[in-house]
C-alpha cells in the first residue's frame, strides 16, 4: 500500500542541511512504498546559493511535493518553501522577510567585494523571481529583500491572500487520502 511520507525540516539553510534534506527525499521518493511526500518545513533563512539550489531541486523532482509550514518561514528559506506544488501552513505561522545580507571570513580584497555584491544582487533578484512567480506578493515584501523597505512580516491567513500558501490547516492523521503515514526527520 503507498505511504504518505512527512519529512521534518527544521534548520538553517546551509550546505550540509541542504545535502541532509536532498539525501532524504531521494532516499524516499526511491521506496517501494512511496505514495506522495510532504515536508514539514520551518526554517529561519541562510544560504542564498543552497536556497535557491534546494527550489530547483524541489520543483524538478519527477513527484510533486506538499510543502507545510510550521512555524517560521524566513529570509533564503522562502524560496525553498515556494519550490513546493502544493503549499500549506499551521495556523500559528509566520513568513518574514528581511534585507539579504552576505559574511565574509577573514581579510577581503576589492575584486572578491565585489564579487560578493554581485553575487548577493544576482540571489536577491532570483529570490525575486521565484517569489513573483508563485505568489501575489507586495511591493513591500519583495523590497525588503534589498532592504527599499523594512522587514515584512506575515501570518498565515496574510500568506494565503498573497497565494504564499493554497491553504491553513493541521496536517490530519490519518491522511486525507486514507494512505498510513510514515514521518521522517
Amino acid at each position: 500500500m503507498p505511504t504518505e511520507y512527512r519529512l521534518s525540516f527544521a534548520s538553517d539553510v546551509s550546505l550540509d542541511q541542504a545535502n541532509h534534506l536532498r539525501t532524504r527525499i531521494a532516499t524516499i521518493i526511491e521506496r517501494q512504498d512511496f505514495g506522495s511526500l510532504t515536508i514539514l518545513f520551518s526554517s529561519e533563512g541562510g544560504s542564498t546559493d543552497q536556497s535557491l539550489a534546494l527550489y530547483n531541486f524541489i520543483v524538478g523532482l519527477p513527484t510533486p511535493v506538499h510543502m507545510h509550514a510550521m512555524g517560521h518561514v524566513g529570509s533564503a528559506s522562502v524560496p525553498v518553501f515556494l519550490g513546493g506544488q502544493r503549499r500549506t501552513a499551521a495556523s500559528l505561522t509566520r513568513f518574514f522577510f528581511h534585507e539579504y545580507d552576505w559574511g565574509f571570513a577573514g581579510r577581503q580584497t576589492l575584486r572578491r567585494i565585489d564579487e560578493a555584491v554581485k553575487r548577493l544582487r544576482s540571489d536577491i533578484e532570483m529570490a525575486r523571481e521565484i517569489i513573483k512567480a508563485r505568489t501575489n506578493a507586495s511591493a513591500e515584501v519583495l523590497d525588503a529583500l534589498d532592504g527599499t523597505t523594512a522587514p515584512a512580516i506575515l501570518n498565515s491567513e496574510q500568506a494565503k491572500s498573497l497565494g504564499f500558501i493554497d491553504e491553513v490547516c493541521e496536517l490530519r492523521q490519518p491522511s486525507a487520502d486514507g494512505m498510513p503515514i510514515a514521518v521522517w526527520t
